[in-house]
Order: C-alpha cells, then structure tokens, then sequence
C-alpha cells in the first residue's frame, strides 16, 4: 500500500514464506497472515485449482482415503500448485518430504508461532479485521472488504470427510488449533463486549459501502476490467456500479 509520501509501507503476497528476503524489503515490519479449517480448505484447493478434472479422481473419493490418492494428484496437479495436504505448513516452508516429521511439523509450528504478531483465523474474518486495525492503527475505511474470487459452487463436508482430512493434515490441524487458541485470548484481551461492538459496527460499514459499490454477482470471464477477473472461471466476481476511487480500491 502506497502513502501519501511515496512510500510502501504494506507487503501483501500469497506466496511460500521465505523471511530473509522479505526483511530485506519490510526489515522492521509488522508480520500477518491467516489460517483457515484444513478439511474446508482442502475442499477448496482442491475445487480451485481444478484437481478433480486434472486427476479425474472425484473429491468425495480422495476425502475417503487421501493418503491412496494423494500421489494420483500430484502427478497430474500443476508444479506451483500447493499440495492437497499440510498446505499452510507448506506456504510456511515446510517440505513435502518433512510432512511425516513430526519433530519438523513440531519445529516449524513453533517457528510461525513465535514469528508472526497477528495469526488472522477466516472462520473469525470479521473479529481478525478487527485485531488487525488495532495492531496496525488503521482506520476503519481501511478494513472494509468485498468477497472476492469466492467459487460459484463448493462440496459439502460431511462429518466424517473433515475427520479424515484434518487427521490427513495433522500438521495443519495441529497449527490452526494452536493458532485459534491463541486467537481467542487476542479477542479476550480486547474485551468481548468490545469486540462485538466493533465487528457489528464494521458489518455495518461493510453493507453500505457494498450497496454503494456493488452492482452484484456475475461469472468472472466476460468481465472486461483485468483485476476484477479471477484465474479460474468458476469464479464470482464483482460488478461495479461507483467507479469512485474508493470503490475500486
């Protein structure tokens, strides 16, 4: 994010954690990054980056047994694609040939644990908008987001399905679980009462200024403006009705 002054002072990436060459661009910053549910994450890795027509293996039959087709995947899944187990230890670092090291799995958790000044939890989006406006002493207009790239379909999990998938990914399992607990005393120390004050008030906020904005839903293919345009096809994306400065931000 550009300043007034010309200078960056927020790094935002998806990308696999490499922390030396991010401090020699953001030496002093602040560290963020979110965790999500294993078993609803990799439903969703799996429905975006296609692997069910690249391996012709439904999802329902790898949530049955992962760990059999889980080589199936990979070798028909693209090379920069994460793989359909530990996935955010894997952004963290952690190698494909570490995911039954236990002491490595251990090691790493630590590592991000103790690195990061705000673990954001997405089942708690609201709550870690909240966190992190405080952290970073952003104003309100600054945490108000639209959905985006949201798929148009997504497979319900059963019970036993997200049992399978998060003992499948006991590393990711291990992580978000840590990473909610500590969560949960970040929301305690800022005062319950206060927290739902706040994230009522930025639903609030939210709504209007989608109302103002936001003409509605629609396919993300025929859209002719480039960054509102998933990678995917079955995506949803945004039609603008205020091409305000602040609305295309």
């Amino acid at each position: 994010m550009k300043t007034t002054n010309n200078i960056y002072n927020l790094l935002v990436h998806h990308t696999r954690l490499n922390e030396e060459e991010v401090k020699k661009v953001m030496p002093t910053a602040k560290w963020v990054t979110i965790v999500r549910d294993p078993a609803a994450l990799l439903e969703s890795l799996y429905g975006y980056a296609k692997m069910e027509k690249r391996s012709k293996i439904p999802f329902e039959k790898f949530a049955e047994n992962p760990r059999l087709h889980f080589p199936a995947v990979m070798k028909r899944t693209l090379y920069h694609t994460p793989p359909p187990r530990n996935l955010m230890l894997y952004d963290f670092g952690l190698l494909l040939a570490e995911f039954d090291d236990q002491a490595a799995i251990e090691a790493k958790i630590e590592k991000v644990m103790k690195h990061f000044d705000l673990i954001m939890v997405a089942e708690k989006f609201d709550e870690s908008l909240v966190l992190l406006k405080n952290l970073l002493c952003l104003e309100w207009s600054d945490i108000i987001v639209f959905k985006l790239n949201a798929r148009q379909e997504s497979k319900p999990i059963n019970l036993e399905q997200a049992s399978i998938l998060r003992n499948w990914s006991a590393g990711d399992t291990r992580l978000y679980n840590k990473a909610l607990q500590r969560f949960d005393a970040l929301v305690k120390a800022y005062g319950t009462a206060r927290m739902q004050k706040d994230t009522a008030m930025l639903r609030e906020m939210t709504r209007a200024e989608y109302t103002k904005c936001v003409a509605g839903v629609t396919s993300s293919k025929p859209l002719k403006n480039k960054k509102l345009r998933a990678w995917t096809e079955n995506i949803n994306a945004i039609r603008q009705t205020n091409f305000s400065k602040l609305c295309i931000s």
